[in-house]
């Protein structure tokens, strides 16, 4: 479902006028299109994520991060996030915890984090969702415990497998 658009108007400052028009052009988009995403970018993840510290090193920073973390390490934080920051996100984004508030969180770190490519599917057994990425094993093995400690808030054990480029949850049916 497509969400409807309001006629609004703003004064902005000038460069920043020209910069949205540049890239605008550089994607093949409107300068409407462009503000649109990059106001939804702000509503759904930037506003929430800000209130948490989220930092965001480059993606060559990141996986060399991960490659030379110890495993033991990765899973200690991975459960201490995994209990923590998904709900604060959520909590302050919906007003509550749910299997659905943190498949969205799943989703947003996808779609404005890029932490991921995201994927759902139904299954006769239940959602199965597919998390594919270029961080290697290490960013597997960081997920699958955020996940499971993400979801064990809420009392649910979802089944994880995952390779060195990709995680895959499986929720029993909703």
């Amino acid at each position: 479902m497509r969400s409807k658009t309001v006629p609004k108007s703003f004064r902005i400052d000038e460069s920043a006028l020209d910069a949205v028009e540049k890239e605008a052009a550089a994607q093949q988009v409107s300068a409407n299109t462009l503000v649109n995403q990059i106001l939804t970018q702000f509503s759904e993840f930037e506003r929430y994520a800000k209130k948490i510290s989220t930092v965001k090193p480059s993606s060559f920073v990141f996986r060399g991060l991960l490659d030379a973390a110890d495993v033991d390490k990765i899973i200690e934080l991975a459960k201490t996030a995994g209990s923590s920051i998904p709900q604060a996100f959520v909590v302050a984004k919906s007003g509550k915890v749910d299997i659905n508030s943190l498949l969205d969180h799943l989703r947003s770190l996808a779609l404005y984090a890029h932490l991921y490519e995201y994927s759902e599917n139904l299954d006769p057994r239940g959602e199965i969702v597919t998390m594919i990425h270029e961080f290697g094993l290490n960013w597997s093995i960081f997920l699958v415990h955020y996940v499971t400690a993400m979801f064990e808030q809420v009392g649910v054990s979802p089944k994880l497998e995952m390779s060195d480029r990709s995680v895959i949850l499986s929720l029993p049916g909703k």
